[in-house]
């Protein structure tokens, strides 16, 4: 804390010695306050507005309102340029005291350009530039003009298509956002500027599927950071901003359905809706309400061929081990319908043009639901294979099949509700939001075994290559291996998993506009704090079942088929029908034994509960001289964490005990930052950058839990590791960006971050000697010494119609 007293008395100093006076001390000056609105009379966001003959400039916000305070008094030539449309001048006159008012109208270029205000797309690509153009930090806008002109169905997909930004897939649509080659967990998520807690137990990052594309106004991505902003987004953070009432009546309805013929057809619809309203004298009042159903039918054929490891026990060869392709081979049919729904709401009310009241709120609820059906072919060592010259003797497989329904219930809830006064040289924010998340169910599962003294569990087989990039296993002679009468169920799991996380959050910031010479400069500070709750309660019982013929795969058959499966290359087994499956299980509940052991073992030490408080507070100064802007700050972040979770003991896989403990851990991040602006000529910005950051440990590898499972291959424990520091980073940046007239953009720059105490998975395995884990796997997560990360990221966003290229259009001088 001592470099933030530090801070405050340079504050002091700069204000009261060298002369730096608040915009409200300077006497005898006047203002500028206006509205910048394209001819449609729609507000512009992010218009650059200068005044000649001084250095001074704005950029306007989001109702397109702007104000230049502690202007002499005099005449003056004030310019508003956006890129896609035409500069707008005007001569204002200053009186002491007084604020000079405008209302700014740009218009297109020329005949040809009107695509600029009347194609969608053309006019959400201009609003993503002009912000990009007029932030402080380097950011990607993304608006939702553009978004629904793609392909989006969740905010992920979205987001991907930003440059610098890859994306991890389940199952074809994007999940995880990965900027600029970090890991998902080293970037940050917020919704209106709120931090949003991870609805899944063992990651901190957001899966960004959850979210409908059709919510959000618009996407920003932010590669820098500033003072002002959350510290734990090392490789970024994603800003999901929703809608709010415009000054025209709006409604917007869409709809859209899609069919494939795949596994007999699997169908899509989507239906989206918004509408928004300003009311009552010189509308104050604003509403906005936005609702959106997705439902989603996929169908995958999949297989999936493993490797084999096999150790001579005899001969010349004995004790030599070989690896090969073809150890065993999935055949499996994903088949899914996932269903998107979310409400989005936006109110506010201009008490006055200083002062504006909102309420912003977003649900989303999405079921991942589908059904997996695996064939499991285990072929021992397939006839005849033959790996570095040697030739393996064994060849014995079994079969196996399982079905598993996904039933993860996952829902986001965020609102907030805040106020901002703008009191001439005093500007004033304040916001309370409070934001939930929760995951309710999995993965159930039930386990099909053949007879051990049956024909299934003595199986021979050739691995056919014929075709390298579709290896097949062959069976030798003939084998029933997808007779449904010969598959038993053997194991049940049941789902009842719970996971949710409650965050609380307050934020409130100040600034003051103020004058160093003729340089206006704000000086900002803001204190923000976040409470989170997370526990997570799993509760997935194992059952041991006794084979019996009335279990038999033949008794739960579903109607489906699939001859086409690979074009007939693979053959796919019969199917089973979960509905079938739990009502023979039901019927026959004296058949299944309840597997105490492996029920604690896997379900004790994944439940914890844990709490995450921050404080935090920032000091941050911003200043323009000449083509200059500089703006530089330092946040402060103390972290107080304190957690429950269970301690599970075990010898040789039995399960013995379980035990309670408790920790608890808090530190202090100080974050300086620094973001520098040079305007060079014909609109084009270099811009550097440098600034700390921080990524916590996820809660499930923090916690001192210990996670025994004695049926995986290798046994393994997965244990948690208390002692986890955050991740730190020092990022630098450069970049150069030119704007094109009508609409483009040229960006191209290099990034560096040096990272100290990265978190990274450790396997290792304990002696055989160990009295009760022998020859176990342990996985835990540690800290690292460092690491860096360096890149060089380029985007070219250009309108390619003739107009953009004729010199009459010309680009507006700064």
């Amino acid at each position: 804390m001592r470099r933030g007293i530090y801070f405050l008395l340079l504050s002091a100093f700069l204000f009261n010695v060298l002369g730096l006076r608040p915009v409200s001390a300077q006497e005898g000056k006047g203002s500028i306050t206006g509205t910048v609105k394209d001819a449609s009379n729609g507000v512009l966001k992010g218009a650059l507005v200068e005044l000649d003959p001084t250095v001074k400039r704005a950029v306007s916000d989001e109702q397109g309102q702007f104000k230049i305070t502690d202007v002499a008094a005099g005449d003056y030539t004030l310019t508003v340029s956006y890129v896609g449309l035409s500069n707008f001048t005007t001569t204002l006159k200053v009186s002491s005291g007084q604020a000079a008012s405008t209302d700014a109208v740009l218009n297109v270029a020329g005949v040809t350009d009107q695509m600029v205000v009347t194609a969608e797309r053309l006019q959400g690509e201009a609003e993503a530039i002009n912000i990009e153009r007029t932030a402080d930090d380097i950011v990607q806008v993304l608006p939702q003009r553009v978004i629904s002109s793609l392909p989006n169905t969740n905010i992920a997909d979205a987001v991907g298509r930003l440059p610098s930004v890859t994306l991890e897939r389940d199952e074809g649509e994007g999940k995880y956002v990965q900027i600029r080659g970090t890991e998902p967990r080293l970037s940050n998520m917020t919704i209106n500027g709120v931090n949003i807690p991870s609805p899944e137990s063992n990651v901190r990052n957001i899966k960004m599927d959850i979210i409908p594309s059709a919510l959000v106004d618009r996407i920003e991505v932010s590669k820098t950071l500033s003072a002002n902003q959350d510290a734990d987004a090392i490789g970024g953070s994603v800003n999901l901003v929703t809608r709010t009432a415009g000054e025209k009546p709006y409604i917007s309805l869409e709809g859209m359905g899609g069919y494939t013929p795949i596994q007999d057809g699997r169908m899509l619809d989507s239906f989206n809706g918004s509408v928004g309203q300003r009311f009552g004298e010189g509308k104050k009042f604003g509403v906005m309400f936005g609702g959106t159903y997705d439902y989603n039918m996929r169908g995958i054929d999949d297989v999936e061929p493993g490797q084999g490891s096999y150790t001579f026990a005899n001969g010349p060869n004995a004790g030599k081990s070989i690896q090969y392709v073809g150890g065993g081979i999935d055949t499996r049919e994903y088949q899914y319908y996932r269903t998107r729904y979310g409400f989005d709401t936006g109110l506010d009310y201009h008490i006055n043009s200083e002062s504006t009241l909102f309420f912003k709120g977003l649900y989303s609820d999405f079921h991942d639901f589908g059904s997996t059906y695996v064939y499991t072919y285990n072929p021992g060592v397939p006839e005849g294979l033959t790996v570095n010259g040697i030739t393996p003797l064994d060849n014995t497989g079994s079969m196996q099949y399982r079905e598993y329904i996904r039933r993860p219930d996952q829902q986001i809830l965020s609102f907030s509700m805040g106020g901002r006064h703008d009191l001439t040289s005093n500007l004033i924010n304040y916001i309370f939001s409070v934001s939930r998340s929760h995951q309710y169910g999995g993965f159930q599962t039930t386990n099909y075994s053949p007879d051990p003294n049956g024909p299934l569990s003595n199986v021979q087989f050739n691995m056919n290559t014929t075709d390298p990039l579709r290896p097949r296993l062959d069976v030798v002679g003939n084998t029933p291996v997808l007779d449904p009468t010969k598959y038993f169920i053997s194991q049940q799991e049941n789902i009842d998993a719970y996971t949710a996380d409650l965050s609380i959050q307050g934020a409130v910031t100040y600034a003051r506009r103020y004058t160093a010479g003729s340089h206006l400069g704000t000086f900002e500070m803001g204190f923000t704090g976040r409470n989170s709750h997370k526990n997570n309660f799993s509760n997935n019982p194992y059952y041991d079942v006794t084979q019996s013929p009335i279990l038999a795969l033949s008794n739960a058959v579903s109607g489906f088929s699939n001859p086409n499966y690979y074009g007939s290359y693979y053959t796919l087994g019969p199917l089973t029908n979960y509905d079938k499956i739990l009502s023979l299980l039901t019927a026959n509940s004296n058949l299944l034994t309840f597997n105490s052991d492996k029920t604690h073992l896997k379900n004790d030490a994944a439940d914890y509960n844990g709490n995450e408080r921050v404080i935090a507070g920032y000091l941050m100064n911003t200043i323009n001289f000449g083509k200059n802007r500089l703006q530089g700050g330092v946040r402060f972040e103390a972290t107080n964490e304190s957690y429950t979770a269970n301690l599970v003991q075990a010898r040789g896989g039995a399960y013995l005990s379980t035990t309670p403990v408790t920790g608890a851990g808090s530190y202090l991040n100080v974050l300086p930052s620094v973001q520098w602006q040079y305007m060079l000529p014909r609109n084009t910005d270099l811009r550097v950058s440098y600034s700390m950051g921080i990524s916590r440990p996820n809660f499930s590898d923090l916690v001192p839990s210990q996670q025994v499972d004695s049926n995986a291959s290798p046994k393994s424990i997965v244990e948690g590791n208390p002692s986890l520091k955050p991740t730190k980073a020092q990022n630098f940046d450069v970049l150069v960006e030119h704007f094109f007239q009508p609409l483009g953009v040229l960006q191209a720059g290099f990034f560096y971050k040096a990272l100290s105490d990265p978190i990274y998975p450790t396997t290792s395995t304990l002696p055989a000697t160990d009295p009760n884990f022998p020859n176990y796997q342990v996985q835990e997560s540690i800290n690292g010494p460092r690491a860096h990360i360096a890149g060089f990221e380029a985007a070219w966003e250009q309108r390619t119609s003739r107009a953009a290229w004729r010199p009459e259009n010309g680009n507006p001088q700064r």
